[in-house]
């Protein structure tokens, strides 16, 4: 299997939410599981900045993260 990096190229401008590799890059970076994550990339697209913006919205406003 091919190791792929993210970089600052074109893979760092969206997020794939079809690609498992991607899923799980993003997820970690931000903290949260990749079914998290593809429901904010469902909720306010596929933009990495607009993306972590609705996690961090999330997470402030639950005190547990086990209710999304």
């Amino acid at each position: 299997m091919q190791q792929r990096n993210l970089t600052n190229g074109s893979d760092e401008i969206r997020i794939n939410a079809n690609d498992t590799f991607e899923l799980k890059y993003w997820a970690k970076k931000f903290g949260v599981t990749t079914n998290q994550l593809k429901s904010a990339v469902k909720a306010v697209g596929d933009a990495p900045s607009a993306v972590h913006s609705q996690l961090e919205s999330i997470k402030n406003s639950n005190n547990t993260c086990s209710t999304w």
